[in-house]
Protein backbone atom coordinates (compact mmCIF):
# COMPACT_ATOMS: atom_id res chain seq x y z
CA UNK A 1 0.00 0.00 0.00
CA UNK A 2 1.49 3.36 -0.41
CA UNK A 3 -0.19 6.20 0.75
CA UNK A 4 0.31 10.54 -0.08
CA UNK A 5 0.04 12.63 2.13
CA UNK A 6 -0.69 16.38 0.25
CA UNK A 7 -2.12 19.73 0.88
CA UNK A 8 -2.02 23.39 1.81
CA UNK A 9 0.93 24.64 4.18
CA UNK A 10 0.26 24.32 8.01
CA UNK A 11 -2.75 22.30 7.24
CA UNK A 12 -0.98 19.47 9.35
CA UNK A 13 0.58 16.71 6.86
CA UNK A 14 3.78 16.13 8.62
CA UNK A 15 1.51 15.21 11.70
CA UNK A 16 -0.31 13.13 9.89
CA UNK A 17 2.19 11.54 8.12
CA UNK A 18 4.02 10.74 11.19
CA UNK A 19 0.71 9.10 13.09
CA UNK A 20 -0.13 6.80 10.23
CA UNK A 21 3.72 5.75 9.96
CA UNK A 22 3.61 5.23 13.41
CA UNK A 23 0.15 3.13 13.78
CA UNK A 24 0.63 1.04 10.70
CA UNK A 25 4.58 0.16 12.41
CA UNK A 26 3.45 -0.50 15.21
CA UNK A 27 0.69 -3.19 13.89
CA UNK A 28 3.88 -4.83 12.31
CA UNK A 29 3.43 -3.21 8.98
CA UNK A 30 6.90 -2.29 6.91
CA UNK A 31 6.55 1.51 7.06
CA UNK A 32 9.67 3.97 4.60
CA UNK A 33 8.44 6.94 5.54
CA UNK A 34 9.87 9.60 3.30
CA UNK A 35 9.76 13.36 3.88
CA UNK A 36 9.34 15.46 0.36
CA UNK A 37 9.84 18.85 2.00
CA UNK A 38 12.64 20.85 1.27
CA UNK A 39 12.36 21.83 5.16
CA UNK A 40 11.93 18.14 6.24
CA UNK A 41 10.40 17.58 9.56
CA UNK A 42 9.23 14.27 9.54
CA UNK A 43 11.89 13.03 11.13
CA UNK A 44 11.03 15.22 14.54
CA UNK A 45 7.38 14.15 14.31
CA UNK A 46 8.25 10.46 14.16
CA UNK A 47 10.28 10.92 17.23
CA UNK A 48 14.23 11.28 15.96
CA UNK A 49 16.56 13.67 17.68
CA UNK A 50 17.86 17.06 16.17
CA UNK A 51 21.51 15.48 16.41
CA UNK A 52 20.55 12.45 14.97
CA UNK A 53 18.38 14.57 12.43
CA UNK A 54 21.12 16.58 11.51
CA UNK A 55 23.49 13.36 10.16
CA UNK A 56 20.65 12.68 7.89
CA UNK A 57 21.37 12.76 3.81
CA UNK A 58 18.91 13.62 1.57
CA UNK A 59 18.51 11.24 -1.64
CA UNK A 60 21.18 12.08 -3.73
CA UNK A 61 20.24 13.43 -7.02
CA UNK A 62 21.90 11.31 -9.05
CA UNK A 63 19.74 8.20 -7.60
CA UNK A 64 17.54 8.54 -10.79
CA UNK A 65 18.47 8.79 -14.73
CA UNK A 66 16.58 10.13 -17.32
CA UNK A 67 15.14 6.78 -20.31
CA UNK A 68 13.61 7.13 -23.20
CA UNK A 69 11.10 4.45 -23.43
CA UNK A 70 9.77 2.65 -27.07
CA UNK A 71 7.35 5.39 -27.39
CA UNK A 72 10.19 8.19 -27.59
CA UNK A 73 8.94 9.30 -23.98
CA UNK A 74 11.77 10.50 -21.71
CA UNK A 75 11.04 9.31 -18.27
CA UNK A 76 12.67 8.94 -14.91
CA UNK A 77 14.14 5.48 -14.42
CA UNK A 78 15.45 4.41 -10.15
CA UNK A 79 18.73 3.17 -10.56
CA UNK A 80 18.77 1.09 -7.63
CA UNK A 81 15.62 -0.52 -6.26
CA UNK A 82 13.75 1.09 -3.29
CA UNK A 83 14.72 -1.49 -0.68
CA UNK A 84 18.42 -1.07 -1.57
CA UNK A 85 17.64 3.01 -1.52
CA UNK A 86 16.46 2.68 1.76
CA UNK A 87 18.32 0.69 3.39
CA UNK A 88 21.47 2.99 1.96
CA UNK A 89 19.85 6.05 2.75
CA UNK A 90 17.20 5.60 5.23
CA UNK A 91 17.17 5.76 8.94
CA UNK A 92 15.81 3.89 11.15
CA UNK A 93 13.02 6.10 13.18
CA UNK A 94 10.81 4.60 16.43
CA UNK A 95 8.54 2.28 16.38
CA UNK A 96 10.00 0.46 13.36
CA UNK A 97 9.80 3.23 10.53
CA UNK A 98 12.19 3.73 8.14
CA UNK A 99 12.85 7.45 6.90
CA UNK A 100 14.43 8.78 3.78
CA UNK A 101 14.40 12.49 3.36
CA UNK A 102 13.93 13.48 -0.26
CA UNK A 103 15.56 16.38 -0.32
CA UNK A 104 16.57 19.63 2.19
CA UNK A 105 18.64 22.95 1.62
CA UNK A 106 22.09 21.79 2.61
CA UNK A 107 23.64 25.38 2.44
CA UNK A 108 22.26 28.82 1.42
CA UNK A 109 21.56 29.50 -2.06
CA UNK A 110 21.24 25.60 -2.93
CA UNK A 111 17.31 25.17 -2.55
Amino acid sequence: MKIGISGKGGSGKTTISATLARVFARQGFPVLAIDGDPNPNLGMALGLKPETLEEVKSIPRGIAERKTDEDGKMRLELKYSVEEIAALHGIAAPDGVRLLVGTKVEAPGAG
